[in-house]
C-alpha cells in the first residue's frame, strides 16, 4: 500500500512539475513579446478593486475645473421604500457610490465606507459613451465631415485593402465587420494590457461585410480614439479636457495609457468620480446642453440614441432599454448581460461599464442614476432603475413596459 502511495505521489509531482514548467515558459514568452502585458496582468488593477486606479499605469491627466456645487434637495418625490431597495442592491453588490438625480437636483448620494465624493474609480466601458460624445464634438468642429465618411480617411493603413469602406458610423454602431479579438487570446491581451494599442487594433482584418452585423468590440472604440487624435491633430486627453470635460464642470480625471506618450485606452478606463459621471448623464438628459451652452449638438445626441438597424438595443456606443429583453448579447464570444425583467420605462438609456458600472438616464422622469463599485459578473441591469422608477410614481405611466 505504501509503495502505491509513493508511486502516486511521484506521478502527481511529475505532473505538477510539467505544469509549472509550462507556466514559466508561457510567462517568459509573454514577457519577451510585451512585458507590459505581463506587468498589467500580474500587478494591475483588479475588477474587485474599483478604486485602486493607481495600479493602472501609466496615466495621462484630463484637466478639469473646480467643480461648482450641484443642486441638492430632499427626495420628496421618491418613495422611501424605492430608495431603500436601490440602496440594498447597491450594498449587496459592494458599491462605491450611488447617486440619484431627479427633476433638477441631486436627491440621494451615498458612498460606502472608505469612499467619498472625491473617490475616482475605473469606469470600464463607460468611457465608450464619452468617446461617442467627443466624436460629436469633432463633427461640430469640422474635424470630421460626416459619420458616414470612411474611417480610412484618417486610418490610412486601411486605404489599400477591404477595410477602406468601413465608416465612422460602422465603428460607432459596433458593426465594422472586423475580426473580434477573443478574450483569452494574445490578440485580445495585446489590446487590453499591451504597450502598443495602435498596432493591436490597426492590424485586425475584415471578417464580414461592414455594416452587416452587430459585434461589440473594444477594438472599434480604440480605432475611434486613434481616428480622433489624427482628425483633430490633438492628443485625446487635451481634446477631451477642453471640448467636453471642462464644459461639463467636471474635476480632474485620468486616462490609462498603453505607454508614456502613447495612446489612452478609449474602450475603457476614464478614472473619474461618481459626481462627474452624473454630469455626463445630465448632458444626455439635456440633449447636449450645460446651462446656457450647447456643448454637444442636440442632433448628435439624438443620433447616438437612435437604435441601430443591427441591434435595436444599441445606438452609438450607448445602450437602449427598449425593446424589452431578459438578456443582452455583446458578441459571439462574450457572456450575455442579465436582465431579470424589462425596464419599467420605455425610454431608459444607459452607459454600460463591465460588471455594473452604470449611468441610467430616464428622460420622461428627469431621472439619472449613477452606480460605481466592484464589478459583478451577474449584475442585474433593471434592479436599480426599476426600484426607483416605480418609487417615483405609484400609478403606471403610459410608457411603462409590461413584462
Amino acid at each position: 500500500m505504501m509503495s502505491i502511495f509513493k508511486w502516486l505521489l511521484r506521478i502527481v509531482g511529475g505532473l505538477l512539475g510539467v505544469a509549472g514548467a509550462a507556466l514559466v515558459t508561457l510567462l517568459l514568452v509573454i514577457w519577451v513579446a510585451d512585458p507590459t502585458v505581463l506587468r498589467n496582468m500580474l500587478f494591475g488593477q483588479l475588477p474587485t478593486d474599483p478604486a485602486g486606479v493607481e495600479k493602472s499605469q501609466p496615466q495621462e491627466a484630463v484637466p478639469g475645473v473646480i467643480a461648482a456645487a450641484l443642486p441638492m434637495a430632499a427626495a420628496e418625490d421618491i418613495a422611501p421604500e424605492g430608495l431603500a431597495a436601490a440602496e440594498a442592491y447597491a450594498t449587496a453588490t459592494e458599491s462605491v457610490a450611488l447617486l440619484v438625480w431627479h427633476r433638477g437636483a441631486l436627491r440621494y448620494e451615498k458612498y460606502w465606507p472608505g469612499f467619498g465624493p472625491e473617490t475616482r474609480t475605473n469606469s470600464n466601458s463607460m468611457h465608450k459613451t464619452v468617446l461617442a460624445l467627443l466624436v460629436g464634438a469633432a463633427l461640430a468642429d469640422g474635424h470630421i465631415d460626416s459619420a458616414d465618411t470612411p474611417a480610412s480617411t484618417w486610418l490610412t493603413e486601411w486605404q489599400n485593402d477591404a477595410r477602406r469602406e468601413i465608416t465612422v458610423r460602422d465603428l460607432l454602431r459596433m458593426a465594422s465587420g472586423l475580426e473580434i479579438p477573443v478574450f483569452g487570446t494574445w490578440k485580445s491581451a495585446k489590446i487590453l494590457f499591451g504597450s502598443d494599442l495602435a498596432a493591436g487594433v490597426l492590424g485586425l482584418q475584415k471578417a464580414e461585410p461592414h455594416g452587416s452585423r452587430f459585434q461589440y468590440s473594444n477594438a472599434s472604440s480604440q480605432l475611434l480614439t486613434i481616428l480622433l487624435e489624427r482628425a483633430t491633430g490633438q492628443r485625446y486627453a487635451a481634446y477631451l479636457s477642453e471640448r467636453l470635460w471642462k464644459p461639463l464642470g467636471a474635476v480632474d480625471a485620468a486616462l490609462w495609457m498603453d505607454r508614456e506618450g502613447g495612446l489612452p485606452r478609449g474602450f475603457c478606463c476614464i478614472f473619474a468620480t461618481g459626481r462627474d459621471w452624473l454630469r455626463v448623464g445630465r448632458l444626455l438628459l439635456e440633449r447636449g446642453r450645460v446651462g446656457d451652452r450647447q456643448v454637444i449638438p442636440a442632433e448628435w445626441i439624438d443620433e447616438m440614441l437612435n437604435p441601430s438597424p443591427h441591434n435595436p438595443n444599441f445606438g452609438m456606443h450607448i445602450w437602449l432599454g427598449s425593446p424589452p429583453q431578459t438578456e443582452r448579447l455583446y458578441n459571439d464570444y462574450t457572456i450575455k448581460a442579465f436582465h431579470s425583467e424589462p425596464f419599467a420605462a420605455s425610454d431608459v438609456v444607459y452607459i454600460d461599464g463591465f460588471g455594473g458600472q452604470r449611468v441610467y438616464v430616464v428622460p420622461s422622469l428627469e431621472l439619472i442614476i449613477v452606480r460605481t463599485g466592484k464589478s459583478q459578473t451577474d449584475w442585474d441591469d433593471p434592479r436599480l432603475p426599476n426600484a426607483l422608477i416605480r418609487a417615483i410614481r405609484q400609478t403606471p405611466l403610459a410608457n411603462e413596459v409590461k413584462p
